[in-house]
């Protein structure tokens, strides 16, 4: 009698909690808070990332080629987005320039490895020569890049140069 008491309980308690959730999830979709619906078009930080719209224009598109240049940046900007995720650069979604200054002090602080003398160069992919700038960490890439960069292609195109650990080699 009493495990049937127990059962019955944990079903009532765990479907009022299965109902509580669902109306709160339901809730914030239907009304998100006023920060939740936050792009990284209006970051409060500071970076102003344009519309892929905006990026296209930018770079000449024409009405005909701008399907081709909306793909080709969505690409871009999520490779860009991830890159930045796995490197912990993003604050609730959104690009964090405090984040990667930070993280850029942290590796300027600490104490560089050896390099080893017969290492291959950092080689860039789009011409086969060796990049012409070097950098210690992630942070040091994203501040160059987002400072060399007006679209996610070249965002993009930019990370893939200096970070070889972007690149897929087959081994």
């Amino acid at each position: 009698m009493e495990n049937r008491k127990n059962i019955a309980a944990a079903a009532i308690g765990g479907g009022l909690m299965f109902a509580a959730g669902a109306f709160f999830t339901v809730g914030y979709y239907l009304h998100p808070p006023a920060g939740a619906t936050q792009t990284a078009e209006s970051n409060p930080n500071g970076l102003n990332i344009p519309t892929i719209d905006e990026m296209c224009k930018t770079v000449g598109a024409t009405p005909a080629t701008m399907d081709d240049c909306r793909n080709d940046e969505n690409q871009a900007g999520e490779f860009v987005i991830a890159w930045m995720g796995f490197n912990g650069f993003l604050t609730n979604g959104v690009i964090d320039p405090a984040q990667i200054q930070y993280a850029a002090e942290l590796a300027y602080d600490a104490t560089p490895p050896d390099q080893d003398p017969d290492a291959e160069p950092n080689i860039d992919p789009a011409t086969g020569q060796p990049v012409e700038e070097t950098f210690g960490s992630p942070a040091e890439i994203a501040m160059f890049c987002l400072s060399n960069s007006v679209d996610w292609l070249q965002m993009h195109d930019c990370i893939s140069r200096y970070d070889p650990s972007t690149r897929f080699t087959g081994q």
